[in-house]
């Protein structure tokens, strides 16, 4: 599998660098669109951070369940990063939110939250590895020292716009190049993709359907 170089120049064709990557469109937007129906799965009444949650899930979920399926691509926890590795282990893909200025050829996006540490380090290329790994379960891969120093990490990043009854996810497939106080200020390389369009959302009625009877088991 090749690996796209950092200096290349980039095509508008995003299915060609896609493919030079060993994805594909069919593997992304279905997990954006997972996440969208998860997202709204969630009511006022759940924690404030519910609703982004249970997208990141699903986002993560599916773009895993899509590449080991169709591409033989592994599980891989990565320095506390969720992501699916590629079987040579040279490309990883996991997700995360960006700005208003995602998908955007002309514009530099930035992470919407801050990220954490590792996502730091996956840009600097270093890695934090256990001196004993975990036993490897079906559909994970574990990398060794040289492969987890020339891993790619790439994240599906997106961004969500509702208006006029529809719902638009701008997306793009980027590798950062540098994260500073826990957000992207440099990508070395970007693809953006086509905009997502669903319905627009239903917002679930705050107090629920009706009363909600627990049984309790006296003992």
């Amino acid at each position: 599998m090749a690996v796209l170089p950092v200096a290349a120049p980039e095509s508008d064709d995003y299915r060609v660098q896609l493919a030079a990557l060993g994805t594909k469109l069919e593997y992304l937007h279905p997990a954006l669109r997972a996440g969208e129906i998860a997202r709204r799965s969630a009511t006022p009444n759940h924690p404030a951070n519910t609703a982004g949650t249970r997208a990141y899930q699903e986002h993560v979920r599916i773009i895993r369940e899509m590449h080991i399926q169709h591409e033989g691509w592994k599980r891989l926890l990565h320095d506390h990063l969720e992501v699916v590795c590629s079987p040579d282990g040279a490309i990883a893909i996991g997700a995360m939110t960006g700005d208003a200025a995602t998908g955007n050829r002309t514009l530099h996006p930035r992470n919407k939250r801050r990220r954490g540490a590792a996502t730091e380090r996956a840009a600097e290329a270093n890695t934090q590895l256990e001196f004993f790994p975990p036993p490897v379960r079906r559909h994970e891969i574990v990398l060794s020292a040289d492969e987890a120093d020339r891993l790619q990490v790439w994240f599906l990043v997106s961004y969500r716009v509702e208006g006029g009854g529809k719902l638009h996810i701008h997306n793009e497939l980027s590798l950062p190049g540098e994260v500073v106080d826990g957000y992207v200020t440099k990508w070395k390389q970007r693809i953006p993709l086509p905009v997502l369009e669903m319905d627009g959302v239903e917002r679930p009625y705050e107090d629920g359907s009706g009363e909600i009877d627990i049984p309790v088991d006296f003992r």
